[in-house]
Formats: structure tokens, sequence, C-alpha cells
């Protein structure tokens, strides 16, 4: 039984069974369509009751005729409200219809004229339906009377053919369309489910797991329960390689303060020849570099485990970054490099001051790190199309167009040897872009000239702006 079941459950299945079934019911219903159509436009033999009704129209239209010594056929033509509605009266002599119907098709006088008739029938005409003929002497004319009398509700056969024909086939399309399209919806429905986690998983949300899942045999079932499967390694992989470089971030910092020590009791030293004092200031450099990769790599460890609290408070991005241009004074002009700001004022947020700071630095450190001498350097920070943009552009060699998206990631270098002689870690622009994502922000790079020898490098973050905040 559970076999089965789980053979029944299949998606191939159901897709089977549900197109098959859909395509059994339409055709049965055109073939019952068709059959039904066809039966209505025979002429069937008149029920014993109609027959009575010709009978008793025949019998008052002579007795009225006589009573009141008119021709029928005036009578007739006229609408007299003396005789039965919905005659059709018909000449035996000179094939001339007179009618008081409250509707005379064509198609109905088109079928008395040409047709020849040997007993009385029944034939329906739209929501009508056509009795006789029976003879009817009067004068010593020869006539032949049908009476139309209307369908009702509950005949749904007449009510269908009342409709045209074209109705019918758009009817027809509509409602197999309509059949076909909930079960497409039916179908797809699962798959559109896993279609939104796979983005939001791929969008870097590794928590995300499809639980509704776990109960389906069926493909999707299957499919479910192997996308959380690996959803769930990934994130255990992720995570420990995040661990692990916290964790040896973290006991590194031990060795380095004991040589950072070292280093500073060797500098002590009263007899040092130029060649060790050489040696150690390299030693000292590569120590602070050391210093401050273990510092940002840290730092990007607690924002990808989520373990920096963000004290969210108001900032002012404005004063944040006309801060930073004062700070950097003294380096811009050691290296001679011109900043011009353009910092629009009370640009208020909500958010982390420290961590905000901390991303902008990162930009415009790597924008004068990488800035040839005697070259300009643009901030701007303004407010458009309702978010706050920070915008850095420098004048240096750039990035190619292919590593734009890639420069964001941890520890990516674009060029080795240039990373080397700047002091450059491959972390600065990582850490800016988890802390603008925590604020739901983007951050992002491009080309900022066509220059071909330094076409500089323009990294923009946009940060959610809510006027409310600064009124």
């Amino acid at each position: 039984m559970k076999r089965l079941l789980s053979i029944f459950s299949m998606f191939s299945v159901k897709m089977f069974f549900g197109f098959w079934i859909i395509a059994i019911c339409a055709i049965l219903a055109t073939r019952w369509v068709s059959v039904k159509f066809t039966e209505m436009e025979e002429i069937r033999p008149i029920p014993r009751s109609a027959m009575h009704t010709l009978k008793k129209v025949n019998n008052r239209l002579i007795q009225t005729g006589e009573r009141h010594g008119e021709k029928i056929w005036r009578l007739i033509d006229n609408r007299d409200k003396r005789v039965p509605k919905e005659i059709w009266l018909k000449s035996a002599d000179s094939h001339r219809i007179a009618s008081n119907a409250r509707k005379q098709t064509a198609e109905i006088k088109d079928y008395i004229l040409n047709s020849q008739f040997d007993h009385p029938v029944a034939r329906v005409f739209g929501n009508s339906q056509l009795l006789g003929p029976i003879d009817l002497q009067f004068n010593d004319h020869s006539y032949q009377l049908f009476v139309s009398r209307p369908l009702h509700g509950k005949d749904f056969l007449g009510r269908i053919h009342a409709i045209p024909f074209w109705l019918r086939i758009v009817t027809t399309l509509l409602v197999t369309g309509l059949l076909s399209w909930l079960l497409a919806r039916l179908f797809m429905r699962p798959m559109n489910v896993l279609k939104q986690a796979s983005e939001k998983f791929g969008g870097g949300e590794l928590n995300t797991r499809i639980p509704q899942f776990d109960q389906r045999i069926d493909e999707f079932g299957q499919l479910g329960q192997a996308f959380n499967i690996m959803a769930e390694r990934i994130q255990e992989s992720v995570s420990s390689q995040q661990r692990l470089l916290g964790d040896i971030s973290h006991e590194l910092r031990s060795p380095l303060t004991r040589l950072q020590l070292a280093l500073s009791l060797a500098n002590r030293v009263n007899d040092r020849s130029d060649e060790m004092q050489r040696y150690l200031q390299r030693c000292e450099t590569e120590v602070a570099r050391l210093d401050d990769m273990i510092s940002q790599a840290l730092q990007l460890s607690r924002l990808e485990n989520q373990l920096v609290h963000m004290n969210s408070e108001p900032v002012n991005i404005g004063n944040i970054c006309g801060k930073l241009v004062n700070d950097y004074e003294l380096v811009l002009a050691e290296k001679q490099l011109q900043l011009h700001s353009d910092i629009a004022q009370n640009l208020i947020i909500e958010g982390d001051a420290a961590m905000l700071s901390s991303a902008i630095e990162n930009l415009l450190s790597n924008a004068i790190r990488y800035s040839p001498e005697q070259t300009q350097i643009q901030l701007s920070c303004q407010v458009y199309d309702g978010f706050i943009h920070i915008v850095i552009t420098d004048q240096g060699q750039g990035v190619e167009a292919s590593q734009l998206h890639q420069i964001f990631k941890p520890f990516y270098r674009t060029s080795e040897a240039r990373d080397r002689i700047s002091g450059g870690t491959g972390l600065g622009l990582a850490i800016a872009s988890r802390a603008i994502a925590a604020h739901g922000g983007d951050i992002y790079a491009q080309i900022a000239s066509k220059n071909k020898t330094n076409p500089g490098l323009q990294v923009t973050i946009k940060l959610p702006y809510d006027a409310t905040l600064n009124n």
C-alpha cells in the first residue's frame, strides 16, 4: 500500500493523470455537446400534449373568424387580441405566411416555407419550440397552422441551442484553459516555493529552509529535503570557516603581542649597527601590518557571524564624512593629493556610528592608498531617489570591469604586487560591504573615467534615507 501511495504521489504521475483527465473531460464534453446539438436539430414527433394545444388553437381560430366574419389572415396579421398568440399560418395555395409571433426569425420562415410535412412535428429554434403543422380549413381555403411556444429555464437543451456557435467554441476554450491553468498553478506552487528559497539562500540568508516539504513524498518533497540538507551543510561549512578565521585571528594576538614587546626591547639596545636598525624597522612595519590584518579579520568574522551588536541611534552621515576629511588632511598633504568634498548637512539615519564610520573610512583610505601623487580624490554625500549616496572617486589605476563585483570578497586582490607595496590586506572593502548591508544599504564599484592609463575607481554607498528623522 505504501509503495502504491508513493508511486501515485510522484509529480510525473500526477501530471500525467491530471492532463489525461482534462483531455478526457474535454473530449467527453465536446462529444456530449455535439450529440445534444445534433439531437436538437432533428425533427421530433410532436408530443400528445402539444397536439392537444394545436387542436385547441385551431378550433379557437376558426370560431373567432366565423363569429366576427373576418378573414383569419387579417386577424393574425393585425395581431388581434381575440386570437391566440404565437401563431404561424401558411397558405397551402400561395405559400404565404402570416404570424403574430413576438419573434419572427428568417430561420423559422424558411423552415415553414421549404419543408414538406406529412404529420405534425416539433422542432427547436433558439429559445422557442415550433409545433405543427395541423390542417386548417376556413372559407374554402386550406392552411397549415403552426404554434410556437417559449422554452423555459428547465429546458436546458433549448438554452444551449440559443447560444451562438462562436460563443460555444469560446466557452469551451475558456473552460478547458481555466482547468489547465489551475492544474499548472497547482503543480507550480511548490516549484515557486523552491525558487524563492533558492533566491533567499543565494542572497546570503543561509538559514533559509523549507520545512513544509518534509512531509511530502513526491519529487518536490525529495527536492525540498535535498535542498534543506544542502543548505544545512553549507551553513555549517561557512560558519566553521568563519569561526576558524576568528579563532586563528584571536590566537595570533598573543604571539604578536610578544613579538611587539621583543622588538621594543631590541630597539632599546644602544650599540646597533645601521643594518640591524633597518632590519628592526622592517620587522616593525610587518608586525604593524600583521596586527592591522588580524584586527580586520576579527572585525569581519564578527560581522559575518552577526556577533557585533549594532547600537542603533540617530547618526549624522554628513558629520561623519566631514570628520574623516579633517582626519586625513595630513595624509593627503604628505602624498600631495587634493580632496574635493561635496557634503550635505543634517543627513540623519538610524544606525551604528562606529560601523558606518569604519565603512566610509575604509573606502577613503583605499582611494588615498591607490591614488598616484598630485591627483584628485572626490567625496560626495548627497540625497536623491530616497537614498543617501556617498560616492568616493579616485584617479588611480582602477579595477578591471570583470573584477568590480569581486573586490568586496574577503582577501580578494586584483594585484598582489600593488597590495604588497601599498600595504593592503584585502579585507577593507569586505568589512565595508558587511557593515553597509547590516544597515539595509548597498555598495558597488564602477570605473570612474575612460582614461586608459588611470581610469580610477568610483565606489558608491547607498543608505536608506528617512525624511522624518531630518525634520
